[in-house]
């Protein structure tokens, strides 16, 4: 015979800490888990929420993109050129869908990179593509200054 105890103990849902987060489980903005609580799970492992800092740097990404995206144009107007085979490629095709690949492409590769915060090789790609964005960036910001080619 079982005590009322024992009932009450009993889960009625199964313990989702039994098996270990998925990929795509961080892509759903649900749960709670952000974090470990022994230094020895952190590496390699998905969490259920994304860092604040990867959020910011993956943000910051995006937007570098988009400036980076806009300044293509400008130059292109200028009578610049696109270094990019890919993008020369898009840019053949129009306009929006130059935009539309390239921020496509940019958004795809940092979702993917952020889900995986918490592998060393995720996590130093995204530093390393927000600095080739900064360093684009200036390159732009030297180019318009220079004046036309």
């Amino acid at each position: 015979m079982t005590s009322s105890l024992e009932t009450s103990n009993r889960r009625l849902v199964p313990d989702r800490r039994a098996r270990p987060t998925p990929l795509w489980g961080t892509l759903r903005m649900r749960g709670r888990r952000c974090g470990f609580r022994r230094e020895g799970e952190r590496r390699n492992s998905y969490v259920d929420r994304l860092s604040i800092r990867v959020v910011l740097l993956s943000l910051s990404i995006v937007i570098l993109s988009f400036l980076d995206a806009g300044f293509t144009l400008l130059h292109l107007e200028l009578g610049g050129w696109e270094v990019n085979p890919l993008m020369r490629l898009a840019l053949v095709s129009g306009i929006p869908f130059f935009l539309t690949v390239k921020i496509c492409l940019t958004g795809v590769g940092v979702v993917f990179l952020a889900a995986h915060q918490n592998f060393r090789l995720s996590w130093v790609a995204l530093r390393c593509v927000a600095a080739v964005y900064l360093w684009l960036l200036a390159y732009h910001i030297y180019l318009y200054g220079a004046g036309p080619p």
